[in-house]
């Protein structure tokens, strides 16, 4: 309702759907985990197939693929990879939501959803190792920055930030 159209109110869709941007620069369009504004979409299927996986699994991909590959092969084959990426069904998933959900609330407040700290929540991960590292096996959850910002949220509130 119009009562929800406020600074107060933060709205968060989460999605299986594949979201994509179109960018001008390379005339194409590139897989999102996530876009930021009014509101803020976070798709799993985006978390899955946007941040690159690792470059060998790219280069094994391109060899099993010439070889003509079943789906047993292809289960074999992503085991290999295993703990590098996070795929569908990924038991992290829900975690790894949570920082997307971390980022879309930052966006909201301050208009700025990323941190260039690589073990910040906040930071935008292109490569899925990346994402695996600042989601789930850094040693803090948010930068020095950021973990301020979030105190003075919390004892001033959203008006006073």
């Amino acid at each position: 309702g119009k009562d929800e159209r406020s600074f107060s109110h933060i709205h968060v869709v989460f999605t299986n759907q594949l979201i994509a941007t179109w960018e001008d620069d390379d005339s194409r369009y590139h897989a999102r985990s996530s876009v930021y504004g009014f509101p803020s979409i976070i798709s799993t299927a985006g978390i899955v197939e946007a941040p690159a996986k690792p470059r060998e699994f790219y280069l094994m991909k391109q060899q099993y693929g010439m070889m003509g590959m079943d789906d047993l092969a292809i289960a074999e084959f992503k085991r290999k990879f295993e703990g590098r990426f996070i795929d569908y069904n990924d038991p992290h998933m829900t975690e790894v939501c949570k920082g997307y959900a971390a980022q879309a609330l930052f966006f909201h407040i301050t208009g700025e959803p990323f941190c260039e700290d690589k073990g910040c929540r906040l930071f935008n991960a292109h490569w899925q190792e990346e994402l695996i590292y600042s989601q789930l096996e850094s040693p803090y959850e948010f930068c020095k920055a950021h973990t301020d910002m979030l105190k003075k949220i919390i004892r001033n509130g959203l008006t006073q930030t």
